[in-house]
């Protein structure tokens, strides 16, 4: 049995792998969407805090277990808005752990959760939001209680030039505005879908912003790389990513537009061991991900 289970993890590191250089350079088409509005009491807003509220005590500090010595394999799977500080830990990680061997699956959380659902083996599961960890444990491939890593905000992207004159999120309505988002069971497309509605419950240029949002959304990613990838190319004039999306590759093709403080959300990162994975691998990884080396690196790339 055990010889089965490293054959059937050594396929999907394969196939990852493959996946990996067939999708270099590659962005996705998205779907083309006709949207009249959505529904925004399923996108409840609680505003971030203010800079100068007074912050909660800080967790105690965990102190990374050791990997297994000649650890092999570790299959991580991680929303895509984590792929750059990941791959940055992958290096110090394994540079420190002769035989082990990261290897990640990027993708929207929401994606990830089906494809664990369907029996991929994993060895740690990192959410960008708290519905799609939920819909894993309720999928029963989750094994033990989550923790929150990690958290992040939003941005307006537009392209560099700004063809649509894009000058704050009330201009995501104008007539003739090209906006792109992540799907709404994708974090970031959720998060974005919840700014929008906190900017019409604020009163934002009317209480048919949202729906004049939603009529102006040409497609609907499947991931956040994706949105930022049609906005750098000039193939919308608007996007929501999460602020450490924008990164220095992409800084010279993109402007962003600050979303205001009342208006922005706060996106959660929860991590836990997958069912049936390297329990003491898992540990490993996600032990470091909370203790001061890792929380400096997601620091580092712009996460809080």
């Amino acid at each position: 049995m055990q010889a089965l289970f490293q054959s059937m993890r050594q396929v999907v590191v394969m196939a990852m792998a493959v996946a990996l250089i067939a999708g270099i350079g590659a962005v996705s088409s998205g779907t083309v969407v006709a949207q009249t509005s959505w529904d925004c009491a399923a996108f409840p807003h609680t505003p971030p805090p203010v800079s100068d509220a007074t912050p909660e005590a800080e967790p105690a500090p965990v102190e990374a277990l050791p990997f297994p010595e000649n650890a092999g394999d570790v299959i991580v799977f991680a929303a895509a808005s984590l792929t750059d500080v990941y791959t940055a830990i992958e290096a110090d990680l394994e540079a420190a752990n002769p035989g082990l061997d990261l290897v990640f699956n990027f993708a929207g959380s929401q994606a990830l959760v089906t494809q664990l659902s369907e029996g991929a083996p994993a060895d740690v599961f990192a959410s960008a939001n708290n519905s799609q960890m939920n819909a894993a444990i309720e999928a029963g491939v989750i094994s033990g209680d989550p923790a929150e890593f990690a958290q992040n905000k939003l941005a307006i992207v537009v392209p560099s030039d700004n063809p649509a004159g894009i000058e704050s999120i009330a201009d995501l309505d104008n007539d003739g505005v090209q906006v792109v988002l992540a799907a709404e069971d994708v974090p970031v497309g959720g998060y974005a879908r919840t700014s929008i509605c906190a900017a019409e419950a604020a009163g934002v240029d009317g209480e048919d912003f949202s729906a004049g949002v939603a009529g102006n959304v040409v497609s609907n990613e499947s991931n956040v790389r994706n949105v930022l990838a049609k906005v750098a190319l000039g193939e919308a004039d608007a996007g929501i990513v999460y602020l450490t999306d924008i990164t220095a590759d992409v800084a010279a093709d993109v402007t962003v537009i600050e979303i205001p403080n009342e208006l922005n959300v706060i996106a959660s990162y929860p991590i836990a061991a997958v069912e049936g994975g390297n329990a003491e691998a898992a540990a490993a990884f996600i032990t470091y991900i909370l203790s001061p080396d890792g929380q400096a690196t997601l620091v580092e790339y712009g996460f809080s």
